[in-house]
Formats: structure tokens, sequence, C-alpha cells
């Protein structure tokens, strides 16, 4: 299964809508929007034509675009509750001995 990624550079061309063999692609509000990218039998010939360099095409199994995956590591970040430290016991400062005075025996 392909997963499609029209970024906002697309300046809606139409040049995916006419050279998809699969028609994936509509326009929708002057942009390209992949509405059956499921039906994506990934050629990337959309990626390749695309003047703007405005899509992006990948199996789900490959490894997704950088950007992508830094937003999930940051999803995923706040996701773990943070870990939480025990307070350290600190350590009273030892009082000095005070040495009585040595008094003679009478």
């Amino acid at each position: 299964m392909a997963k499609i990624i029209v970024d906002s550079k697309c300046t809606g061309c139409e040049t995916c809508v006419n050279i998809c063999p699969a028609s994936v692609y509509e326009m929708i509000n002057g942009k390209s929007v992949p509405v059956r990218a499921k039906d994506c039998i990934l050629c990337r010939t959309c990626e390749a034509q695309c003047p703007e360099g405005a899509i992006q095409v990948f199996e789900e199994e490959e490894e997704q675009p950088k950007a992508e995956q830094k937003i999930e590591e940051k999803e995923k970040k706040k996701e773990k509750p943070a870990k939480t430290t025990k307070p350290q016991k600190t350590k009273k400062p030892k009082k000095k001995a005070t040495q009585k005075p040595k008094t003679k025996a009478k």
C-alpha cells in the first residue's frame, strides 16, 4: 500500500492528475489531493513529473520522510511519562565534637 504526501509547495498545476495511470489524484480547492491512494501502483510518475517536487510516494514499509519521522518521534516522547527520580537524601553535616577542658584531679 502506498502513502502519498502532497506538501504545501503544490501550485495546483494538475500535472499529477493528468499523468497518474491509476487516477489517484483529484483537484480540491486548487490543490492536488490523493483521494484514491489505495489504488496507487507505486510507479512514482507523479513524484518524478511534479514541477514543484511537492509529491512524495513511498510504501508503508519504506522509511518515512525525515520531517515526518521527527514529528512522530516528538509525539512518542510526549506519550511516554517522564521518568521520576526520587529526591536524594541530603546528609546533615556532622557537628564537631567539642572537647571539654581537662581538669586536674585533686
